[in-house]
């Protein structure tokens, strides 16, 4: 409570940290963002048949809106009906933005828009705190290096949580409480766990400011206004007919699908991993635990930097952690849990902002080395992320070494170049360079510049694409008509919808269990085909073109070596039927059944093997 009041009392920063930083600084983040963003994107805006790995889910069957005669199969339409994957509001803009471009491609370019827009909100959102002008360049920043925990890539729907956030916690410290009541069911229509996210940080911002009131009723008028708004907008999908139904925690622990082997890998066999978990936890993989270590450690090395940050910043982890306590305690209502830790990486990129240059101040009041111990202070941070952070890669101590033998470089420079800026303002604010302001401003910079080498590092710089790279095969499937159905390995056809713009039987992409309704039809058909394929009947075979429609059939000739990984229980399956079956069904069907081969890979006419079969 002692903390709540601290906090609260420290709610309204000097005015002159509120005013608006010159235009052209701004323009230059943005430019610089923009930059950086595509050049993580480059090689899926540039290349065809490179996708973000999850276009096989969310976009690939938006190109019926420039074709309608295209993904008219029963697969897709039940996908699309009861998969819950298409808030009504980012299928508008994908229908909207197919009017002039490929929907596939529109999603390549969104993150160029997405991403700059929330690295500009978090500069601002720094701004509103501290006049240190580097500040909000830090922060923004690490925000935009992170790449393996970012969320932009694809301009999924997912890819709005970002922008949702911070603009409402940017209108909240501008004042602007109607704005900010309108983003959470703005929210709801794009991604809803990120406008039930933005409700929580509107309603908790209502708490008063100052200690002669409980809550700010203008705020609270105006959160329960967006509350109602909220509610309407979560209607809107059952209003198109879409299925909301999620499969419940009892039933998913009763399949091995949710298994640490299975596809949605959900429950694990210990707390941690669970937590750790990409579906269930907080999945900070290598870049987000250094900055959660950093944040935290400024923290705890200045437990007066707490007070730095305004209410409305501290209700971004706090609405994030309640939220995912919530889902995980009423799975799978509110989705999956990690959908609500998104807020934990720009808060903790605002706390390093902010909190970088007081901590290091209070360091060279005591010590004028404090510049030389910050290069040491921030490979600690990475040095515990890596290895004893508990949500983090925990390496070991040569594997430790390692990373930072091949990250020396990017530590280097950015060590460089945090210590150029810092006797650039040296130089420009002509201030004693003994003084312990002077010295804590260039020690968070060396600091800080180290940190954004070793964020980037670990997020490898770019985003991590998905290559499909049967152009041949493509080209060739959409030569056939296009109400046809591909049916194969269901790993080897996952790029078929979106590269050939043919539907397919099942592919390990589309097995997405999270709908009861839709479990029990994907269960079927990975099943059969995974019996069909590797099995020895060719009947099996022509049984899918009976069953599902499937009109041709994708064969490699080399016999796969091994299972797939995360697919059980068909990978138990899949591994019987290798280990007994000599040589599978597909590859003894007729050779005057083959409509096309080119190398390893070949396609028959199921409807002639099914005729050579009746013969």
């Amino acid at each position: 409570m002692a903390l709540l009041e601290a906090l609260k009392s420290a709610q309204r920063p000097p005015l002159r940290a509120l005013t608006r930083s010159p235009r052209i600084e701004e323009v230059a983040l943005v430019a610089a963002a923009f930059l950086a963003t595509l050049h993580a994107e480059w090689r899926i805006i540039r290349h065809g048949l490179v996708f973000q790995d999850d276009a096989k889910i969310h976009e690939f069957w938006m190109r019926k809106f420039q074709d309608p005669a295209l993904f008219q199969d029963p697969l897709t339409r039940e996908f699309l009906h009861t998969s819950g994957y298409q808030p009504p509001g980012f299928k508008a803009l994908y229908w909207l933005a197919s009017h002039v471009i490929d929907p596939v491609a529109f999603g390549e370019l969104l993150p160029l828009f997405l991403q700059p827009l929330s690295v500009w909100l978090v500069y601002r959102i720094v701004r509103a705190h501290t006049e240190w002008r580097p500040a909000a360049w830090i922060a923004a920043a690490l925000f935009l290096v992170p790449w393996d925990v970012l969320r932009f890539s694809g301009g999924h729907a997912r890819a709005f949580t970002q922008p949702i956030l911070l603009l409402t916690v940017f209108f909240l410290l501008k004042r602007r409480d109607v704005l900010a009541a309108l983003i959470p069911p703005l929210g709801m229509l794009f991604y809803p766990p990120a406008g039930l996210t933005a409700l929580g940080i509107l309603v908790l911002a209502s708490l008063a400011l100052d200690r002669t009131r409980f809550v700010d009723a203008r705020r609270l008028a105006w959160g329960a206004a967006s509350s109602v708004a909220v509610a309407v907008a979560g209607v809107v999908p059952m209003l198109t007919g879409a299925s909301q139904e999620l499969i419940s925690a009892d039933e998913a622990r009763k399949y091995p699908d949710f298994g640490p082997g299975g596809r949605a890998h959900f429950f694990t066999s210990s707390t941690l991993d669970y937590l750790k978990n990409n579906y269930s936890g907080f999945a900070l993989e290598a870049s987000g635990s250094i900055l959660a270590v950093s944040a935290l450690l400024l923290l705890i090395l200045g437990y007066r930097n707490a007070l730095l940050l305004r209410w409305e910043v501290w209700c971004m982890p706090i609405a994030g952690l309640g939220l995912f306590a919530v889902a995980q305690a009423v799975l799978f209502h509110l989705y999956l849990p990690h959908r609500y830790t998104y807020p934990l990486l720009p808060f903790f990129c605002i706390v390093i902002g902010v909190a970088a240059r007081p901590t290091f101040e209070a360091v060279a009041a005591r010590s004028r080395l404090a510049v030389l111990a910050a290069p040491a202070l921030a490979l600690i941070s990475l040095g515990v992320a890596l290895t004893l952070f508990p949500l983090g890669p925990q390496r070991s101590l040569s594997g430790l070494a390692q990373w930072l033998r091949d990250a020396a470089l990017v530590l280097v420079v950015g060590c460089a170049v945090g210590a150029l800026v810092a006797v650039a303002a040296w130089r420009w604010a002509r201030t004693p360079w003994r003084a312990p302001r002077t010295a804590g401003a260039a020690a968070a910079l060396v600091a800080t510049g180290v940190l954004v080498g070793g964020v980037g590092h670990a997020g490898k710089w770019s985003s991590h694409p998905s290559v499909c790279g049967q152009a041949a095969l493509y080209s060739y499937l959409r030569t056939l008509p296009k109400d046809v159905i591909v049916a194969g390995d269901p790993e080897e056809v996952e790029c078929i919808p979106l590269a050939a713009r043919r539907p397919v039987v099942i592919s390990v992409k589309l097995y997405q269990p999270w709908n009861p309704e839709y479990f029990e039809i994907i269960r079927d058909r990975m099943s059969r085909t995974v019996r069909a394929y590797y099995g020895p009947s060719v009947d099996a075979l022509v049984d899918l073109r009976t069953r599902y429609g499937a009109d041709y059939l994708v064969v490699r000739t080399r016999v796969r070596e091994r299972p797939w990984r995360h697919m059980a229980p068909y990978s138990g399956e899949l591994r019987e039927l290798l280990r007994t079956v000599q040589v599978p069904a597909a590859l003894r069907l007729p050779g005057e059944c083959q409509t096309w081969k080119r190398g390893q890979l070949e396609v028959y006419d199921l409807a002639c093997v099914a005729g050579t079969r009746a013969q």
